[in-house]
């Protein structure tokens, strides 16, 4: 009966873990345009695109820096990254970006963006003010 037990909780935590990474491996990360300026995973100049594994990320410009939190899901079929822009808790707004594999570059059609860096810290994402990750 326990061992039971112990194994349904098993099943709902693996479950719980893989649903909540919405964003593949290959799409995690740091990505910046081609002239951006990143001093590391810190985006000073141009325009960049952050992605955690959760969904959880932002979307920055600048200068001066200035972004906005997305929580992001994504289409393997139509490789659509689908966001929505949050502050406060509250939607902003919502957009889309496409992943092209064939040139391994995020893109909203005018603008394309190269992954930079294939995860980012906790610390950029803390600075990014993005909740932690076991939230």
């Amino acid at each position: 009966m326990i061992r039971t037990a112990l194994l349904g909780c098993l099943l709902v935590l693996a479950v719980s873990s893989y649903a909540a990474d919405v964003i593949p491996p290959y799409l995690v990360g740091v990505w910046a345009t081609d002239r951006a300026v990143l001093r590391g995973e810190a985006l000073f100049e141009g325009q960049g695109v952050y992605l955690d594994a959760d969904g959880v990320g932002a979307i920055i410009g600048g200068p001066p820096p200035i972004g906005v939190r997305v929580v992001a899901t994504y289409d393997s079929n139509t490789n659509v990254i689908a966001l929505q822009m949050t502050e406060h808790g509250k939607t902003v707004g919502n957009g889309t970006l496409k992943y092209d594999p064939s040139r391994k570059i995020i893109t909203d059609n005018k603008v394309d963006f190269h992954r930079r860096f294939d995860r980012f810290s906790a610390s950029t994402r803390k600075a990014l003010g993005l909740e932690a990750k076991s939230q």
